[in-house]
C-alpha cells in the first residue's frame, strides 16, 4: 500500500498528537507526499464544536454528534478525498471512532454512532494507531500539564474511563493497539515498524 490513510486515536493524555506528528514527519522525511489533518478542524463547524465543548454544561450529545458530521463532510471534501485521489497519504489526528467513543453514552452506543459515520460514507482509513492508556495515568498527565482545576469537560477520570471502553469495543481489524505508557520513542518504534510492513 503506497499512500494509506492513517488514524491516530486514544483518550485524552495519551500521547496520540505527539505520535502522530512523529509519524508525519518521518513520511514527510522519506519524501513521500503527506497532509497531517485533525478533527475537530478548524472550519466553522470545528471552531463551533471546540468553543463548546470548553464549556461548563455540556450541549446535548445528539448535538454534538452532529456538529461532528458536519465538520467531517467538510475535512471531507475539502482535504480528505482530495487527499486520497490525488495519492497522498494522510496522517490525521482523531477521526470518527473518536466521536463514537466520546459521544457513545446517554442510550446511544458507539457502534450506532460508527455506523451513522459510515452511512455518510466517510473513507474509512487503512490503519487505525489507538494509544492505550488508563485513565489514571491520562489524568496525571492532564493536571501535569494544565494544573488542577483547569480541565475541560473530556478530561475526567470516570468519563475518560468510559472513553477508553468505547474505543476498545469498537477497535477492529483496521486497529493495531499500542501501549502508550513507554518512552515516546519506544512506542514509534512500534507504530513506525507497522507503518513499513504496511507500505512495504
Amino acid at each position: 500500500m503506497k499512500n494509506p490513510f492513517i488514524v491516530f486515536e486514544g483518550i485524552d493524555g495519551s500521547g496520540k498528537s505527539t505520535q502522530c506528528d512523529m509519524l508525519y514527519r518521518y513520511i514527510a522525511d522519506k519524501g513521500i507526499g503527506v497532509k497531517k489533518l485533525a478533527e475537530p478542524t478548524s472550519g466553522r463547524w470545528g471552531t463551533e464544536l471546540r468553543a463548546m465543548l470548553k464549556s461548563s454544561a455540556p450541549p446535548p450529545v445528539e448535538l454534538q454528534i452532529d456538529m461532528f458530521i458536519k465538520d467531517r463532510i467538510d475535512d471531507c471534501e475539502k482535504n480528505i478525498i482530495p487527499c486520497i485521489e490525488s495519492g497522498t497519504t494522510v496522517v490525521m489526528d482523531r477521526y470518527f471512532y473518536s466521536n463514537a467513543a466520546y459521544q457513545g453514552f446517554s442510550g446511544i452506543t458507539p457502534a450506532e454512532i460508527i455506523d451513522r459515520n459510515i452511512r455518510e460514507g466517510f473513507p474509512l482509513p487503512h490503519r487505525v494507531y489507538f494509544i492505550d492508556i488508563p485513565a489514571e495515568t491520562a489524568m496525571e498527565r492532564i493536571l501535569k500539564r494544565s494544573g488542577s482545576g483547569n480541565t475541560e469537560l473530556f478530561e475526567k477520570r470516570e468519563f475518560l474511563e468510559t472513553v477508553r471502553s468505547n474505543f476498545l469495543s469498537i477497535a477492529d481489524e483496521r486497529f493495531l493497539i499500542v501501549n502508550g505508557e513507554g518512552d515516546v520513542e519506544s512506542i514509534f518504534k512500534k507504530i513506525r515498524d507497522d507503518y513499513e510492513r504496511i507500505c512495504g
